[in-house]
């Protein structure tokens, strides 16, 4: 992405997590048919969140919307606060989809579920490219929240990407990137990847993470649902993690905190830095 005029923008001073819910059928683009038994256990989430009085910044594929309401309402009725955006339509493969037709129905959807407007928007798998932020621009967007400026083998090589928010004047509409490590490691901070490296990786960040932290996470990282059976053996490889995933992000937040991290949402964020 190089040609649209872009203005670097700041993280704040302040030593921050946000705290990010990819909430969507289970393991994605990697299954063919869609299934949701992950989301089932939203309670626990919502537990946690409570127990930790955490925020948290909610992209919905919106299909979840139909499929499992009662999980949505679950968050919604959560006693911290969660702000909600769309998150793709069906969660399909790009190249099998009219992006302009997925943001129309995730942005009629949302609004009939919310009966309010959306801020910021996700496309699945980071895969967001320049002439998605026109039509980002063109149904109301704020922000979007796709950047991994980090490299994923047969989705996209971002490692020349800025890892700071960015502006985009012409649309007037906020990047706001996932964040790796350092410019220098680009691993994602995210607890898939927190559990794809292991226990060093979970501590490296909780002990020296960056100052901005988009802790990224999905309901499949935290429970292994009855369709992992039905992944492709490279997938089965990637997900066969430590089955504790609630622990894993536990663990993960308490060191956090005690670092002395504060929590927000990435709609807070927007409104700082513009």
């Amino acid at each position: 992405m190089t040609d649209l005029r872009r203005e670097n923008l700041a993280w704040p001073d302040e030593k921050r997590v946000y705290l990010t819910l990819d909430y969507e059928c289970d393991y994605g683009t990697a299954l063919s048919e869609n299934t949701y038994y992950a989301l089932s256990h939203t309670d626990e989430l919502v537990t946690l969140l409570e127990n930790h009085e955490i925020p948290l910044t909610c992209f919905v594929q919106t299909e979840v919307l139909d499929e499992r309401p009662d999980e949505v309402e679950t968050l919604r009725n959560s006693d911290t606060l969660v702000n909600f955006h769309p998150h793709s339509h069906t969660h399909a493969p790009r190249e099998e989809i009219s992006i302009e037709d997925e943001i129309e129905l995730s942005t009629a959807r949302y609004r009939t579920f919310f009966e309010t407007d959306p801020s910021g928007y996700r496309f699945p798998n980071g895969n967001v490219r320049e002439p998605d932020y026109r039509l980002l621009a063109d149904y109301g967007y704020k922000f979007d929240a796709s950047v991994f400026p980090s490299w994923r083998p047969g989705h996209f090589n971002n490692t020349r990407a800025e890892t700071r928010p960015v502006y985009l004047p012409e649309y007037d509409i906020v990047e706001l990137p996932f964040t790796v490590f350092s410019k220098a490691l680009r691993i994602p901070t995210a607890l898939s990847y927190c559990q794809l490296i292991g226990r060093p990786y979970t501590e490296l960040l909780k002990r020296r993470g960056p100052s901005s932290v988009v802790l990224n996470i999905h309901m499949h990282d935290l429970v292994t649902p009855p369709s992992y059976d039905d992944l492709s053996p490279l997938y089965r490889r990637i997900y066969d993690r430590n089955p504790s995933g609630f622990d894993t992000l536990r663990h993960l937040v308490e060191g956090l905190l005690q670092r002395g991290y504060a929590f927000s949402t990435l709609n807070r964020l927007h409104t700082e830095i513009v």
